[in-house]
């Protein structure tokens, strides 16, 4: 397998994992009896949770420049 595939590999899997230790905690968390809403709002801040960090892998991973402002002039 590949570099890129083993690591969309790997974020897909950490961000799955977190989306279902979320779901998990949730529920438990929220009082019965749950309710359509209750599962929405489980379901959503287990969502936005996983996508904010697999955003956050990937602009510190994949996206790497050191300096994005200041760029080291060449040597003559």
């Amino acid at each position: 397998m590949s570099s890129n595939v083993s690591r969309a590999m790997t974020l897909g899997g950490a961000a799955l994992s977190i989306f279902l230790v979320l779901v998990i905690l949730l529920l438990q968390a929220v009082p019965g009896p749950h309710t359509e809403v209750d599962y929405l709002l489980i379901g959503s801040i287990s969502t936005l949770s996983s996508m904010a960090v697999v955003f956050l892998v990937v602009i510190k991973t994949w996206i790497r420049d050191p300096e994005p402002f200041f760029k080291k002039r060449k040597k003559q």
